[in-house]
């Protein structure tokens, strides 16, 4: 853990009661925009390939696809009014192992053409630039929205250890915790403190905020602006 001091047992167990929190508000997000990409494609696309091509395009582990695939047909159930959700007859098991099997793929073959690979026999003929567009922007959007849950859930984790560690030390062992890889955790980080800095710091002042011009260049330096032809 990240935590350079030892904590108590209570908090120990807050620490435990947090992540499962954090954990739910993760596979909410991912539930979300994974039925959004269903809805995208599903002219083209069966729902076992949607949810296969979202586990991959964001990283799944065949565990959290799992949760993610059910979750969502559990929601599409809902949706259409079933009282059983496996009436849907969804079976992922040929998808998980798929994900294992492409884990090594994905460099060779790039980041879109390695989740085509499977169920592109599917659509044989129907892969267009559209759906394609359609699937890269639905991805985009999911990522930015699970980190921005990931910054959310940094703060989750302050609040709930702030008689015993600061904020620093607990966005800390959040990241920790989720085991967000290097990189991706220091921006999460820096965004965490950045929401809390604007809340408890005085606001910064405008005007001694150097204005930027067009180029990027502070205003004032530089060549003097040409003078406009008449």
């Amino acid at each position: 853990m990240a935590l350079t001091r030892k904590i108590s047992r209570a908090m120990q167990r807050q620490v435990d009661l947090t992540t499962a929190v954090c954990q739910e508000r993760l596979l909410s997000t991912h539930v979300r925009h994974v039925l959004a990409l269903v809805d995208l494609v599903t002219d083209e696309l069966p729902f076992d390939s949607a949810v296969d091509i979202y586990a991959r395009i964001l990283r799944l582990t065949p565990e959290q696809a799992r949760n993610v695939g059910s979750r969502a047909l559990a929601a599409i159930g809902r949706r259409s009014g079933l009282t059983e959700a496996e009436d849907l007859n969804l079976d992922l098991a040929d998808d998980e192992s798929d994900l294992d099997d492409s884990s090594d793929r994905g460099s060779d073959e790039g980041r879109f053409d390695a989740v085509f690979s499977r169920v592109r026999r599917r659509i044989r003929g129907r892969v267009k630039d559209d759906l394609r567009q359609r699937i890269n922007l639905a991805a985009a959007r999911a990522e930015d929205a699970l980190f921005e849950t990931h910054v959310q859930n940094a703060l989750v984790f302050g609040k709930a250890l702030a008689e015993e560690v600061p904020l620093h030390e607990a966005v800390d062992l959040y990241l920790d915790v989720m085991a967000i890889p290097e990189g991706v955790s220091d921006v999460i980080f820096n965004r965490a403190l950045r929401v809390v800095a604007d809340d408890v710091l005085p606001p910064l002042d405008a005007a001694r905020v150097p204005r930027r011009e067009v180029d990027g260049r502070a205003a004032g330096t530089g060549a003097p602006a040409a003078t406009p032809v008449s």
